[in-house]
């Protein structure tokens, strides 16, 4: 191979590493959820709806009294549903926008999407 022609394969190599495909599968506050989506919020108590149907981040913990927000930056339809008695009231579908919802009382509460079945879960502890 002559100068020439390794220099040329030395840009592509250069150019393709810097392009890298690096990056996890999963998603979280203060990042991009994909090419074409919006940044999810690194708000405090900040719960996002991402491509992939997922929630964002799936654990989080607050103070009682305070307010979870559910951010659907995803454009798909979702809901919040408790499934831990005593939970406050469930969120109906919405395909964006953000729906509060205030813990008065500590404990754990387990939700997930009905719409997308428990694979889309995730738990507030209010302490």
């Amino acid at each position: 191979m002559n100068i020439p022609s390794r220099a040329a394969l030395a840009i592509v190599i250069i150019a393709a590493a810097a392009c890298g495909g690096g990056g996890g599968s999963g998603y979280s506050n203060g990042s991009t959820t994909g090419p074409n989506q919006p940044t999810c919020p690194s708000t405090p108590g900040t719960v996002c709806l991402v491509s992939g149907n997922q929630f964002s981040p799936t654990s989080i913990t607050i103070s009682a009294g305070t307010a979870v927000a559910f951010d659907n930056i995803s454009n798909t339809t979702h809901n919040v549903t408790f499934t831990t008695s005593g939970a406050p009231a469930d969120v109906s579908d919405f395909s964006s926008g953000t729906q509060s919802v205030v813990f008065p009382t500590a404990g754990t509460y387990n939700y997930h999407c009905t719409i997308h079945g428990l694979s889309m879960s995730g738990v507030v502890v209010v302490q």
